[in-house]
């Protein structure tokens, strides 16, 4: 038997139930001594052991009383009574082995926590004092205790991350087919681009970013992105992809197509945006926590158009 059998969960169930052999038990309590990942595996499977609702003292009660009630005497033995014996072992395993996929994949249960925005952004403190705020109708999975070699998160939708320094456990974000990798630092992933791509922007320090081809390194300025197969990066031109968390739009020189998409990406309430007749007018001009009737209106002026919300799509017409 190699070394990795022993993280086996059907071995260290049948320890716990007295099932295994004096030489695996050996094995088994020297690991729990020498070396601390597997005794933080063996303790995690045992506390689910525990919470089992079949032990195996009642199992053994159970299967004596099966024993007498179809005629088979204390001391008579036979092929059946080995056979409900075995049977007592696996459902003991079987029982452990579902009670640990609960507990390892399915938030609420065990040692994942979920953390969901509905209509409105917010933010929370993850175990380690990295700080996440998430955009609107999005959620963060993540350990309610950052064990093991990493600090292990996965989104889905859009999120800033200010990520406490830990050169000792990095900091992976998975969002679908990319991930993101980082010691402490700070910045953007959207995943709820129309054209399926992954959006990294990187305001604090560099990330490393992969997918199942390649891996690259975004410096702070940068942006990225990227989905299964490929990546592209350059460098940041418009600070809008944040403006859902602090409030503020800012254009320079922005068309009006520039303008429209950030209008629909900072108010929930804009679905779609219809232009009749583009503008070559440029515009500089900033907006901080203003609501979207009074910076329409300040573009009707600058643009000479009109903007008019019906159903859900901005419409911008002469």
């Amino acid at each position: 038997m190699g070394s990795t059998d022993y993280y086996n969960e059907d071995l260290i169930v049948r320890y716990l139930d007295g099932e295994c052999t004096h030489e695996e038990a050996l094995t088994i309590e020297s690991l729990l001594k020498s070396d601390a990942r597997y005794k933080q595996h063996f303790n995690e499977i045992r506390f689910i052991w525990e919470q089992t609702a079949i032990s195996s003292t009642e199992l053994e009660k159970d299967w004596s009383l099966i024993r007498q009630r179809i005629g088979f005497g204390k001391k008579q033995a036979s092929p059946f009574a080995f056979f409900l014996r075995a049977a007592a072992v696996i459902i003991m395993v079987f029982s452990v082995s579902a009670s640990l996929w609960v507990y390892w994949n399915v938030p609420g249960y065990g040692r994942w926590v979920v953390f969901e925005t509905g209509a409105t952004s917010d933010s929370l403190v993850l175990p380690d004092a990295s700080i996440v705020y998430l955009n609107r109708n999005s959620s963060l999975k993540f350990r309610n205790a950052f064990a093991g070699p990493e600090r292990h998160v996965a989104l889905k939708g859009e999120g800033y991350f200010e990520v406490a320094k830990d050169l000792e456990k990095p900091f992976k974000v998975e969002v679908g087919p990319v991930s993101v990798n980082v010691l402490g630092t700070a910045f953007h992933l959207d995943g709820t681009r129309a054209d399926g791509l992954i959006e990294l922007n990187v305001t604090e320090g560099i990330v490393n970013l992969s997918n199942r081809r390649e891996s690259n390194q975004i410096y702070a300025g940068e942006w990225a992105i990227a989905n299964a197969k490929v990546m592209g990066k350059g460098v940041i031109t418009n600070n809008n992809f944040i403006s859902w968390k602090t409030g503020l739009l800012e254009f320079n020189e922005a068309s009006l197509s520039d303008i429209s998409v950030a209008l629909r990406n900072h108010f929930p309430e804009i679905n779609d945006v219809i232009i009749y007749n583009q503008s070559n007018i440029k515009v500089t001009t900033r907006f901080k926590g203003q609501h979207l009737d009074e910076i329409t209106e300040e573009l009707s002026v600058h643009f000479q158009k009109n903007f008019a919300l019906k159903n859900g799509t901005l419409i911008i017409s002469d």
